[in-house]
């Protein structure tokens, strides 16, 4: 009895030095509302629904845990799912963590992360996207996602990567990184692979950073850099960007897009925040080897939210697109539109956990 009793302390002891040493977090975010959105198919109708995958945050729900391994460093893990309010299904059956599956090292020597993560260029522009990424589905696709990308590509678009390798370092209060995305094609290491080095500075009320990135594509070039910052004095934040996207063919013409934004943000009160940001995109498609499709999107968002506490908030939100030529129509931006202008409207709330 006495050595059961001894046995027993002695494994709840580890025990408990085993959970001072590591913790597992469960977090995510829940949003449901209304959106009306005018113009929506080519009779010029209108459609009110509910935002399913998040309006003001995307839906998700994760697992992230953290391993003291002694001398500064430590092990981690982020795993997370996007779901749907509506049904509450993953907004990808295919894919249980579709946001994020990596594990990685932390340590003197900087940080090393493996699995699929969010692109260097993502997380460069979330410094100074006037959102700060919230209402992603109507400010996109100016943070971060490639026009160019396919759908299929690195598991969708370039605002996460699959078999990604993002190492990062601070120099003198500057953060650096430096990305490989593995294509994972027999014979040929290159194709469908991504070079991308980050660079982000903070100094006082300013950030500034850019990224530049060079993919693969089937084998063709994809060169992709963005550029910007944010200005921030008491309750005011200012800030701006850009990013240029040039996609190689067989054409002799390249395909070529740039956008650029600037934006405000205000706390009124501790519980009142009001954001305005204004967006534009331009885009020259090659159609032959002689022909050229151009295009322009002009995207003004404002909203305000409100927080009833720190993780809940309401919110409200409109916004106005005008298109030219290859924006308007069926286009994998916005869906079928019969003219050049589309306004919506979005309410709702949102929940951190």
């Amino acid at each position: 009895m006495k050595k059961t009793l001894i046995a027993f302390a002695v494994l709840s002891a580890f025990a408990a030095t085993a959970s001072a040493q590591s913790s597992v977090t469960i977090y995510g975010s829940i949003d449901a509302g209304l959106r009306n959105v005018t113009n929506v198919d080519a009779a010029g109708n209108s459609k009110l629904s509910m935002g399913s995958n998040g309006t003001y945050n995307s839906n998700r729900i994760g697992f992230k845990g953290v391993e003291d391994l002694g001398g500064g460093m430590n092990a981690h893990f982020v795993l997370e799912s996007g779901f749907n309010t509506a049904t509450g299904s993953y907004d990808n059956s295919a894919v249980a963590f579709n946001r994020s599956a990596f594990v990685g090292v932390t340590g003197e020597f900087g940080n090393l992360d493996l699995g699929r993560q969010y692109s260097l260029a993502f997380k460069t522009i979330g410094t100074y996207e006037p959102f700060s990424y919230k209402f992603p589905s109507i400010t996109s696709p100016v943070a971060g996602v490639a026009l160019f990308f396919p759908a299929t590509f690195s598991g969708g678009g370039a605002t996460r990567f699959n078999n990604d390798i993002q190492y990062t370092a601070i120099f003198s209060g500057v953060k650096v990184s430096a990305e490989y995305v593995a294509g994972e094609v027999a014979g040929d290491v290159g194709r469908n692979a991504v070079k991308s080095v980050a660079a982000t500075y903070t100094t006082g009320p300013v950030n500034f950073g850019g990224t530049f990135m060079s993919t693969d594509i089937g084998g063709l070039r994809n060169k992709y850099y963005t550029i910007g910052g944010a200005f921030k004095d008491g309750a005011f934040r200012i800030s701006g960007g850009f990013v240029k996207e040039n996609q190689e063919s067989l054409l002799k013409i390249d395909s070529e897009q740039k956008s650029y934004w600037g934006g405000v943000n205000y706390t009124l009160t501790p519980q009142v925040e009001l954001t305005g940001a204004y967006y534009v995109t331009d885009s020259t498609v090659a159609t032959s080897a002689a022909t050229k499709v151009d295009g322009k999107r002009k995207n003004l968002v404002v909203a305000a939210t409100y927080a009833l506490s720190k993780r809940t908030n309401f919110y409200a939100e409109f916004d106005n697109k005008k298109l030219t030529n290859a924006f308007v129509g069926t286009t994998a931006l916005l869906g079928t539109i019969n003219n050049g202008t589309q306004n919506g409207v979005s309410v709702g709330i949102t929940h951190l956990f």
